[in-house]
């Protein structure tokens, strides 16, 4: 896996965490930013974290049908990012303390799982994948916390839609080359 297919995949994870860190800002203002960075990034790479050791303990077999698997379960979840960035905003949004944080990361940060146990299949050396999801994530959470009261629901849709669009993308791209229709 190049590494810019790998950063698109870490910027396709990390946009709906972006969407959920512009609710937040927007919900308690610039006082919290630094909680929402934080347990925003945690979650993403402790749950990279663990897929990456899930995916690194399957046997060698597996390897065979990680392709089609990788490519479904991406596909799968940026598809369900857009139905989700389509859909009635969450509940969590108004609520702005530590658990609700910790609970909307938790829920943001669960198909990052699935991206570690990719990066353990395709040999993306772990401390890479895991510098790279705390840059990005970090990065955009603190973005999207900074700006949240001032940008409108309209772009935080924007957001979750981009991500999952490029997680389809990056599936679709599996699946074509399992299939051997293209050799990216």
């Amino acid at each position: 896996m190049h590494i810019l297919e790998q950063f698109l995949l870490v910027l396709g994870l990390s946009m709906d965490g972006f969407a959920a860190s512009v609710c937040m800002g927007m919900a308690s203002g610039k006082r919290k930013i630094g909680p929402i960075v934080g347990i925003m990034s945690g979650f993403h790479v402790s749950m990279l974290l663990a897929g990456y050791g899930l995916g690194a303990s399957l046997p060698d077999r597996l390897a065979a049908v990680y392709p089609w698997a990788a490519g479904l379960l991406l596909g799968g979840m940026g598809a369900n990012m857009i139905r989700e960035a389509l859909g009635p905003e969450e509940a969590l949004c108004q609520r702005t303390g530590p658990g609700a944080i910790a609970a909307l990361s938790l829920a943001t940060s669960i198909d990052a799982m699935t991206v570690g146990v990719t990066f353990a299949m395709m040999e993306v050396p772990p401390l890479r994948a895991g510098a790279m999801v705390a840059a990005v994530m970090g990065t955009l959470s603190l973005c999207g916390a900074a700006f949240g009261s001032r940008v409108g629901q309209s772009r935080r849709r924007a957001a979750r839609t981009a991500g999952g669009a490029i997680l389809c993308l990056l599936g679709v791209k599996l699946l074509l080359n399992a299939l051997g229709v293209i050799h990216i």
